[in-house]
């Protein structure tokens, strides 16, 4: 086989099981191989904490930006009081209010929202305030109708009225600005006294989360939807969004997520999707409908086929423990940890196409072979996730980047393999060069990028120590492979599991395992061994393997 190998991180679907395997050493064994460059352009993180900037707490539990861009950071940790006040930040400079320096209620935050006048109310651990940028109203149980000191920040609605979560035992809360109504077990069809938070979907419905399950409220009439008379995978809700679509999006504290369109409920798990973990801190729905959740084991964004994680391992976060999430105007993803302070995330299209390390008339070529078709890899605008549609934004997306070289710093390992000689294939982003043995032969010009490797098939490879631990986290292995026969083996670990190989008929496989179920070998429907170059692939997005082809 012509084998090109790389070691990244992408995402690619087409075949799913589970995995759990420790990398000891990886060896290359086929007829051909090829080199690779970078898959993508690379995305921008910016971690911002106590000891680089003026943030005064580094466990945010709520963001909020108003229209002129500013981001406010509310501080705080989950299941405990602490925190550091609420912080303004406008690209430049910080601004604190405390307790000690402002009328803020507490430093320790559940929420924050803006209203239609630009004031921004704090949902704290001991009552509600509004702040216009001079004065503080603030709301407790001792001077207005609020029925709990422990409240959310509010959700308001088409009139301007506002919907306010309240815990432990505080119900629902509506505020019209004078007048205060709340609705609890006693006088209503809310299931739990404990309110977690409040969405407000496409037809002006209002959706509480509870520790009872969700309750949907049409103004007169409650709905109900929990374990036992939905699929809702757990009572213990912890966040809600509405997304465009007119769908309600849940999360929940150990059961994952749940997607309500209508009466109709679907569950999302560890088990049945990509989530990396099924306790949800919170969600949100971005202006183009994709998904996105805090869990305890990083940020995970859901576009409605493909799950994507981001991790302290393959990118910038810097705590899986991922607290709350905003975007701005310019489409950035602002992220809230625990421990790890606040980030921004600034996604980067992906416009070099075929991998080959600059973006060029090939790549123009891939865009125009699936012009007006939803074909994901290539509808890059706007940006970053695109549209569904591959048309002329992407076409000028991809023209401002023509001519780029692209590199890739989450590499862990790239066998280039465009040597001309020797008895080694050079590592071009670390020092774990392959020594190469037995029956090969290199080839200058025969590779689908520059060079390749021609091996025998028979005892000729290329062995290279260890590269990675798959229990560290998510991770990607690909290899651009022409000809060889079925049975034979692409990448494996060396006097262990095949990674990449060709099964009886020729489709591609790899022999990594996982528990239960999925414990078996897992193959695709794609032969890889019929004389044309393939880029297959190994996917690990921290639940599921995937083959690409």
């Amino acid at each position: 086989m012509n084998n090109q190998k790389t070691t990244e991180k992408i995402n690619h679907a087409v075949c799913s099981g589970s995995l759990a395997l420790t990398l000891a050493a990886i060896v290359a064994v086929a007829m051909f191989a090829c080199p690779s460059a970078a898959w993508s352009q690379i995305p921008e993180w910016t971690a911002y904490n106590t000891g680089n900037s003026g943030l005064p707490y580094n466990g945010v539990t709520a963001i909020a930006i108003d229209a002129q861009g500013a981001v406010w950071i509310g501080t705080g940790r989950w299941w405990a009081h602490a925190g550091g006040g609420l912080a303004k930040f406008d690209g430049a400079n910080w601004t604190i209010y405390k307790t000690s320096n402002s009328e803020l209620p507490d430093n320790d935050h559940v929420s924050l929202s803006i209203d239609a006048d630009g004031n921004t109310w704090s949902g704290t651990e001991n009552g509600l305030s509004k702040f216009d940028g001079t004065n503080w109203t603030v709301y407790q149980t001792h001077n207005s109708g609020l029925p709990s000191n422990h409240a959310g920040a509010p959700t308001l609605d088409a009139e301007g009225n506002a919907w306010i979560a309240t815990f432990p035992d505080g119900g629902l809360a509506k505020f019209d600005g004078e007048n205060w109504t709340v609705y609890h077990t006693g006088n209503s069809g809310l299931p739990n006294n404990f309110v977690t938070d409040v969405a407000i979907d496409a037809y002006g419905n209002i959706w509480a989360g509870t520790w009872g399950g969700v309750a949907r409220f049409d103004g007169q009439n409650w709905t109900v939807y929990n374990t036992s008379n939905s699929a809702l995978p757990h009572n213990d809700v912890s966040f809600l969004d509405a997304d465009g679509q007119g769908n309600v999006w849940a999360g929940t504290y150990g059961g994952g997520l749940a997607k309500f369109n209508g009466a109709v409920c679907t569950a999302y798990t560890t088990a049945t999707s990509g989530l990396p973990d099924n306790w949800i801190w919170n969600l949100s729905v971005d202006p183009q409908g994709n998904v996105w959740a805090g869990t305890k084991a990083g940020l995970v964004r859901f576009d409605g086929v493909r799950w994507t994680i981001y991790n302290r391992n393959n990118s910038g976060l810097p705590d899986n423990n991922v607290y709350c999430i905003a975007f701005d105007a310019e489409r950035n993803i602002w992220i809230g940890t625990q421990d790890g302070g606040l980030a921004v995330f600034r996604p980067q299209p992906v416009v070099d196409f075929n991998g080959d390390g600059i973006v060029d008339g090939m790549d123009m070529c891939i865009l125009v072979e699936h012009w007006q078709s939803d074909y994901p890899p290539c509808d890059i605008a706007p940006p970053p996730f695109g549209d569904g549609i591959v048309d002329v934004q992407d076409l000028i997306a991809l023209a401002e980047h023509l001519f780029e070289e692209v590199s890739d710093p989450t590499l862990v390992a790239h066998w280039a393999l465009d040597d001309t000689e020797g008895m080694f294939a050079a590592d071009s982003v670390g020092d774990n060069d392959a020594f190469i043995v037995g029956g090969t032969e290199w080839q200058p010009s025969s590779g689908q990028v520059d060079g390749a490797l021609q091996l025998d098939g028979v005892d000729g490879c290329a062995i290279a120590g260890p590269v990675l631990n798959p229990a560290d986290g998510p991770f990607s292995l690909l290899a651009w492979v022409n000809g060889g026969a079925p049975g034979q083996v692409v990448v494996s670990q060396q006097g262990a599991a095949n990674w990449l190989a060709a099964d009886a008929e020729g489709n591609l496989m790899t022999e990594l395992k996982g528990t239960g179920r999925s414990a078996g070998p897992l193959s695709c429907e794609t032969v890889i061994t019929d004389g044309q170059w393939h880029r297959i692939g190994l996917v690990w997005d921290g639940s599921h393997r995937t083959l690409y082809v």
